[in-house]
């Protein structure tokens, strides 16, 4: 009798995300034994007979591929090990601690999986595309990854026009990718290649993105009807000049709750850091034009950007944060053609405005750190002991 490999949605215990986590079992005469993936999926994107992610899935590809590669690996150490057949747990011990797996990209995969962030999950995939277009049909194996693969693998990059910067984020990502495979001894210390080859050579200064405070004006008098797709744009834009920075993320996920009075209370997506300002006439002008347009419960969003019945779990809510702001976006760059601003706008060119802004009307640089999270303080302090609310709304005053 063969051991049974299989894939399933473990739905003993919720996540805190309300998801299940996958786990792949082994099953031998009636002993089964289990071991988590590092993945999750919804119990009404998940199809129990199929054992897979259901079409509807938003990242249903990359789930599969994960899958695969894990049955690949048991299998493959069934074929050196056919003993281990009967005992899951065993079989289990052997290709989880063994690190069997020399493969690149389902290691790549293993880490992708284990992310918690999805910012840090997109870098790997992005990652993993590029390799994959250098390296097409190919089994890569970790040791493939040396000195002179890394020389091509430069030179490839360079020949598609990439910048310099660009080039370094896929270095240091796939940099950090060995050191891994390194510290799970799944390779050598002797064929780890970025001893030799230094990701500090490449030049990561860029120019910074910010533009002057009358700039941001001459987007702000723009005569955008409200109908038009430009109009969410040029507000988003300015809420988030006028609102300490505020990025694209959070104010996705502002909800009413969130806005007391003249001033918004939120927690930052990205480091959970607690911040509050107060709305200056413009960002409480834009405050007004949605809060007739979007249910005011407390629990609904300020923005129409995301739906609460609609876009539930996390890949819901990212995928859609997305794609709305791609639109916003592709929105800015027609906005700056309309004033004449060169250069690439984005929805970050307004945070980094803020900050450029205050520092250039000599505000204390301890002072921008703090209005925009970025001072290294617990969240009471935020609160309590840091810079008291009427400094940082007078430093908010130059932004008019």
């Amino acid at each position: 009798m063969k051991a049974k490999i299989a894939v399933i949605l473990h739905k003993v215990r919720p996540l805190k995300n309300g998801e299940y986590p996958l786990a792949l079992r082994v099953t031998y005469k009636g002993k089964r034994n289990y071991t988590y993936m590092g993945i999750s999926c919804p119990v009404n994107l998940w199809d129990e007979k199929k054992n897979l992610p259901k079409r509807t899935h938003p990242n249903r590809d990359f789930i599969e591929e994960v899958i695969d590669s894990k049955i690949l690996t048991y299998k493959q150490m069934l074929l050196k090990q056919p003993q281990l057949a009967s005992s899951p747990e065993q079989l289990i011990q052997a290709v989880e601690n063994a690190g069997i797996n020399k493969q690149f990209f389902p290691f790549l995969d293993e880490l992708i999986s284990r992310q918690k962030k999805k910012g840090n999950a997109d870098v790997y995939r992005d990652t993993k595309r590029k390799l994959k277009k250098f390296k097409p049909n190919s089994t890569l194996l970790l040791t493939d990854i040396d000195h002179r693969f890394l020389n091509k693998y430069e030179a490839y990059l360079r020949r598609a026009g990439l910048k310099e910067t660009s080039i370094s984020v896929y270095f240091r990502t796939l940099r950090a990718v060995l050191k891994a495979a390194v510290k799970e001894k799944l390779l050598k210390e002797d064929d780890y290649p970025f001893k030799e080859f230094k990701v500090s050579k490449f030049n990561t200064t860029t120019q910074k993105r910010a533009i002057t405070k009358e700039e941001m004006k001459k987007i702000g008098a723009l005569p955008i009807p409200p109908e038009s797709p430009l109009y969410i744009a040029q507000k988003y834009f300015l809420f988030s000049y006028y609102g300490q920075g505020m990025n694209f993320r959070d104010m996705a996920l502002l909800k009413w709750k969130n806005v007391i009075d003249d001033r918004v209370f939120y927690q930052r997506a990205k480091t959970e850091k607690f911040l509050q300002f107060k709305l200056l006439p413009p960002a409480q002008a834009i405050i007004d034009f949605y809060r007739p347009q979007t249910p005011y419960d407390g629990e609904d969003y300020v923005f129409p950007i995301l739906d609460k019945h609609v876009h539930i779990t996390e890949t819901q809510i990212d995928n859609r944060s997305d794609k709305v702001l791609k639109q916003v976006n592709k929105g800015l760059k027609e906005l700056a053609k309309m004033t004449g601003i060169s250069g690439n706008i984005t929805s970050y060119v307004a945070r980094h405005t803020y900050a450029t802004v205050l520092k250039v009307n000599h505000v204390d640089t301890s002072v921008i750190s703090e209005a925009m999270g970025h001072a290294n303080s617990d969240t009471t302090k935020i609160y309590l002991k840091s810079f008291a609310n009427e400094v940082i709304d007078k430093a908010n005053e130059h932004l008019l």
